[in-house]
């Protein structure tokens, strides 16, 4: 990897960390369109992954009393068995294809985010299940889970609060369990590595900047930012 990737890693590492703290979700799905454009997948993904790892820690240490641990359990539960066949996708599949793949995904979803999710599910456990197969599926494959994740909360009405806390619980024990898959299949390459030291120290300033932001940024605004950030670095990772 060169210095010029490197920075350019940083940058975008730095404006994913920043912009999740208005929120707390979007690390994932802001920073893999634009880094796949410039470097493969098979080194994007699990290194984000990895550089969740900090990012969540010190967010749900914060947030531990409003996580709703029986609706994290049945998503977790129910995105285990997903997590095998996302990282052998993530293996298997050419860069190219899987890079086109992700990028045309990630604009499907953005676009996605933005639709109205009508009134919640008068039985909630079948579609969780359904939404945590998908997402563990996503999370293993392109390291982007939450678009799912985040339209079966909008349509069910969590509470902000619980909601926020419980994604950011989910991402961060998926991101875990991906890690030992990655490894038997030797995705964790020298590369990879490489990638994590240029990340972590946008990961940090990241943190802090999103916790300046938080206080000046509306949700609105965040919302309508995030999708253009998404539509255009998936257009990026699908065309180049």
């Amino acid at each position: 990897m060169s210095w010029e990737t490197g920075l350019y890693a940083f940058a975008v590492v730095l404006s994913a960390a920043s912009l999740q703290g208005i929120t707390g979700a979007g690390m994932m799905i802001l920073s893999v369109p634009p880094l796949v454009a410039a470097m493969p997948a098979t080194v994007v993904v699990p290194g984000i992954v990895l550089l969740y790892l900090p990012l969540g820690t010190a967010q749900i240490i914060q947030l531990r009393r409003d996580i709703d641990r029986r609706r994290l359990a049945t998503l977790l539960l129910s995105s285990a068995p997903m997590v095998p066949l996302g990282a052998l996708v993530l293996r298997e599949v050419d860069t190219v294809t899987l890079q086109r793949g992700i990028g045309l995904l990630m604009i499907a979803l953005a676009l996605l985010l933005q639709v109205k999710p009508g009134p919640p599910f008068s039985r909630e456990l079948p579609p969780c299940v359904g939404t945590g197969l998908i997402a563990g599926f996503l999370a293993a494959s392109t390291s982007v889970s939450g678009p799912p994740l985040v339209l079966f909360g909008l349509k069910q009405r969590w509470e902000p609060a619980r909601f926020r806390a419980t994604l950011i619980a989910y991402f961060l024990v998926i991101s875990a369990f991906s890690l030992p898959f990655y490894w038997e299949m030797e995705l964790l390459t020298a590369s990879v590595w490489r990638f994590v030291l240029y990340g972590l120290p946008g990961i940090a300033l990241g943190y802090f900047t999103g916790a300046w932001l938080r206080a000046r940024v509306s949700v609105a605004a965040f919302r309508w930012l995030a999708t253009g950030v998404v539509v255009a670095g998936g257009l990026a990772a699908a065309l180049l």
